[in-house]
């Protein structure tokens, strides 16, 4: 049993632009810890801290949801700017396509006891977070509506194990879920 999670790994480009637009922004986050180029990713669906890796990738291989374009974009923060805990970008398209792909997700690891969440889903990359509610609205504004980096075209969804260290977590697919094109 191990701490898991099916993601959407953006390709290297665009998270070259999103560490450009992460510098851009550093003065203005204050107290927050920044998420590692290698923990930026689209979360799917959190499977907790005792998932069954081998049978969870197995099931996903039913996965029917259709390749498709997505591009990062647009800024905000949970549970809102004004006392924010995380700082994301959303979706500047595709979020449909990724809304699908978790649902669809959801419906096949039920079975295995991973309820997908209750709340609506929220594609996101998550840019950095607080320990204490923070006014980021500075920085959410700075983030603007704009995508960052290119559209890209989302053909796989890979299971993440997930180890936390005190510098964060350490994350590693094990399997990578080619979609239908």
């Amino acid at each position: 049993m191990a701490r898991a999670f099916v993601a959407v790994q953006p390709p290297d480009d665009v998270l070259d632009a999103v560490g450009a637009a992460v510098r851009r922004l550093e003065s203005l986050v204050h107290g927050g810890r920044w998420s590692a180029r290698e923990q930026r990713h689209l979360t799917l669906q959190f499977l907790g801290n005792h998932a069954d890796v081998e049978a969870v990738g197995d099931a996903l291989q039913a996965l029917a949801v259709r390749a498709g374009e997505v591009r990062i974009g647009g800024g905000g923060a949970f549970p809102s700017a004004r006392r924010a805990r995380v700082l994301w970008l959303g979706m500047a398209e595709g979020a449909g396509l990724l809304a699908q792909l978790a649902a669809a997700i959801g419906a096949l690891l039920a079975p295995l006891g991973h309820e997908p969440e209750a709340r609506a889903y929220h594609p996101h990359l998550t840019l950095a977070r607080w320990k204490a509610p923070t006014d980021a609205r500075p920085v959410v504004e700075a983030l603007g509506d704009a995508p960052v980096g290119p559209a890209w075209r989302v053909e796989h969804v890979v299971l993440y194990e997930s180890r936390l260290h005190p510098k964060g977590a350490q994350y590693t697919p094990r399997a990578v879920v080619p979609l239908p094109t």
